[in-house]
């Protein structure tokens, strides 16, 4: 599967959650909005990272700039194994909520 991260400031937060809404491409794909800061970021940035298929991600190149920067190289490749991580922590902790044992 594609991915992708964008660092978008704060302040335009409201607006790339309205395009993820609006756009029914990128509404299909796994979306993650997150603050920068507690991800080792910058203060007033958020993260968003985006998961699907190829022809999203393309999508989304062209309509995500305009409210922030794709991040790039060792910053997304670190970022991508955070959202990953946080990902499978949160499927283990489903998983002992709906098993049988005690």
């Amino acid at each position: 599967m594609a991915w992708r991260i964008y660092v978008v400031p704060a302040e335009k937060r409201a607006a790339v959650e309205e395009l993820l809404t609006r756009d029914d491409l990128l509404w299909r794909q796994t979306r993650i909005l997150r603050d920068a800061e507690p991800l080792g970021g910058a203060s007033g940035e958020t993260y968003l990272y985006m998961e699907g298929s190829e022809t999203a991600m393309t999508h989304a190149d062209g309509a995500i700039p305009p409210l922030g920067n794709r991040a790039e190289g060792a910053l997304a490749e670190r970022l991508h194994d955070r959202f990953k991580e946080e990902e499978e922590l949160s499927a283990q902790g489903m998983g002992l909520m709906f098993s049988d044992e005690p």
